[in-house]
């Protein structure tokens, strides 16, 4: 199961990313999309890290970065949130932040 849970958050991270570089390719370099190429850089390198306490940590605080610069994503393209969106993101992270919690060690 630890496999799987490394497996969804390096899935995850490699999609942000690759949509990141795709928007970057598109609309040119931008500061919000720079941070998410960032982000998912940082989160395939978090895990790597052996001890569960800080992946969790980490993975919480990348998390909640993602969720503020989408945020300010959506505010900035759409000028309104997508409410349905940010809450399936956010069970998504929450699901993740459970297996890792509970299936790595």
């Amino acid at each position: 199961m630890a496999m799987i849970t490394y497996v969804l958050i390096g899935g995850y991270a490699l999609l942000i990313g690759l949509a990141s570089v795709l928007q970057w390719k598109e609309k040119g370099y931008q500061l919000r999309i720079f941070i998410f190429i960032i982000l998912s850089l940082s989160m395939l390198l978090t895990l790597w890290i052996p001890d569960r306490e800080w992946l969790l940590l980490l993975l919480i605080v990348e998390f909640i970065l993602l969720h503020v610069v989408a945020v300010a994503e959506g505010l900035y393209t759409n000028k309104q949130l997508t409410y349905s969106h940010h809450i399936i993101r956010f069970v998504f992270h929450c699901i993740l932040l459970l297996m890792v919690s509970k299936f790595t060690k």
